[in-house]
């Protein structure tokens, strides 16, 4: 025993605060505190660079980009050009999507925490105690702190034959180099609607299965329809209102079976049902961390129900998405070294669907907006130049204002939504006005001067108030 006590001590490295994920909130966390001057360490089981590097931000959006060219390249015409072939190379799309993620892996070269002065280590690591942690390969680690990240994977629903269906998720897609002919997603969110629009312009019978009433279900109802008529159009079979009761082979092929007696046989089945929290193996009891729902529980300013650890990103269950991992990240890291502590805010996170066009949004919906006594402003994408000219006329922007003018909401499905959304981002997250957002100059032609039209819709409200009433009468008798 006191051999192995020995041999544990010698093996034990001491740190100021250690990361358990290498994924962005892990190591926003740890090159944080090393620049800060701390002793930090980052943990991860595989590569540096977690979901959002290897399956998720990084190859799919690479993926859309090739699906996006494509759709393209087949309307041509429309802009008075021939148009381009509609076969296409699977193998050398997907050999490009990894090319790109290799070239932005860079960004999380080990090496490059190293020579920050952090220590990395892989494997897999378990909570000894709430200050201690064993990383299998590499010993113990002792720490003052703790960061959870580790994030979270796919959820696989327990429908009856689905898992011994060959089936994909975003986290096994990027492997393949063989296009089906035909696939059915499980699942309308985001993912699902992403995936499916990729599969059905590279060429692929596609079909989406949603048990809710609509896609999309976390955007407005006119948005959610918007986008359910476009897939549609691209040639997307949609059905909603009904779960997949069964997954069974036919045929060399898959039948998909769902609870209103419908089927199809496809030849792959894609999963976007949802992730769930990444815990398994870290024996979190050990450090006094408690979970719900399989998600670790943390407080306002992030910290756990340990003394010693705080929790980021997708683990526990908030917002998930990279830019919000980042930010939490930052809020542990500060709270963890600074006696001042800083709260975590959601209100003004945007969030972008990657379909083309884009759906990106902030704040409240327009149904929220409306109960609390605010007015929605729109404006149509068809009407604008700059849209028009470049053959993407599709989409409207809308924005809620408070009784002040206060951005509280807004939503743009347009090409390019997702940077169109920033000024709107901007004016939520300070509480500027539409005024201000109008009275900005925006260069011509452009496709952000839909946001500015759609500002420019309160500014015309305001001429039927009380006082733009009389500011009315007085300009008739300056006149």
């Amino acid at each position: 025993m006191g051999a192995y006590m020995s041999e544990r001590a010698k093996s034990t490295q001491h740190y100021d605060l250690v990361a358990l994920g290498g994924g962005t909130g892990g190591l926003v966390a740890a090159a944080g505190g090393a620049y800060l001057g701390l002793r930090t360490a980052i943990v991860e089981k595989h590569a540096l660079g977690g979901d959002c590097l290897w399956t998720g931000c990084v190859p799919s959006k690479a993926l859309i980009a090739s699906a996006r060219l494509a759709r393209r390249m087949s309307r041509a015409a429309g802009l008075g050009l021939a148009p381009g072939g509609e076969r296409h190379d699977f193998r050398a799309v997907m050999e490009r999507v990894r090319a790109a993620r290799a070239t932005v892996a860079h960004h999380d070269d080990p090496e490059r925490f190293r020579e920050m002065g952090v220590g990395v280590h892989f494997g897999a690591a378990r909570f000894l105690d709430p200050n201690t942690v064993e990383v299998e390969g590499e010993g113990t680690l002792r720490a003052k702190r703790f960061v959870v990240a580790t994030g979270a994977v796919p959820a696989i629903p327990p429908i009856p034959g689905l898992a011994d269906a060959d089936y994909w998720t975003y986290e096994t897609v990027f492997d393949e180099n063989e296009l089906p002919g035909s696939v059915a997603i499980m699942g309308g969110g985001p993912i699902g609607v992403e995936f499916a629009q990729v599969f059905a312009r590279l060429g692929s019978k596609v079909a989406i299965l949603e048990m809710m009433p609509s896609i999309l279900v976390r955007e407005d109802p006119d948005v959610a329809a918007f986008m359910h008529g476009l897939l549609e159009a691209e040639g997307i079979e949609i059905r909603t209102g009904a779960a997949v009761s069964g997954v069974r082979s036919e045929n060399g092929g898959t039948v998909v079976e769902t609870d209103d007696g419908g089927r199809i046989a496809v030849e792959r089945v894609f999963v976007a049902t949802g992730r769930r929290p990444c815990t398994e193996g870290l024996d979190l009891e050990a450090a006094g961390i408690r979970t719900e729902r399989g998600a670790v529980v943390v407080d306002s300013r992030l910290r756990t129900t340990s003394k010693s650890a705080w929790g980021v990103g997708d683990v526990t269950g908030a917002l998930q998405f990279t830019h919000v991992a980042e930010q939490m990240a930052k809020v542990a890291l500060r709270n963890s070294v600074l006696p001042v502590k800083t709260k975590i805010r959601y209100d003004s996170v945007p969030r972008v669907t990657f379909t083309d066009p884009e759906v990106a949004h902030i704040g409240m919906s327009e149904a929220e907006a409306e109960a609390a006594g605010g007015t929605t402003y729109r404006y149509g994408m068809d009407d604008l130049d700059r849209a028009i000219v470049d053959g993407s006329a599709v989409g409207f922007v809308k924005i809620s204002a408070d009784r002040k003018g206060r951005v509280i909401g807004a939503t743009i499905l347009a090409h390019g939504a997702g940077d169109l959304i920033m000024p709107l981002v901007l004016a939520k997250t300070h509480g500027l006005s539409l005024s201000r957002v109008n009275g900005t100059i925006y260069p011509y032609p452009t496709m952000v001067e839909g946001v500015k039209r759609a500002s420019g819709e309160y500014m015309r409200s305001r001429l039927d108030t009380a006082s733009g009433r009389i500011l009315k009468r007085v300009i008739q008798w300056l006149k």
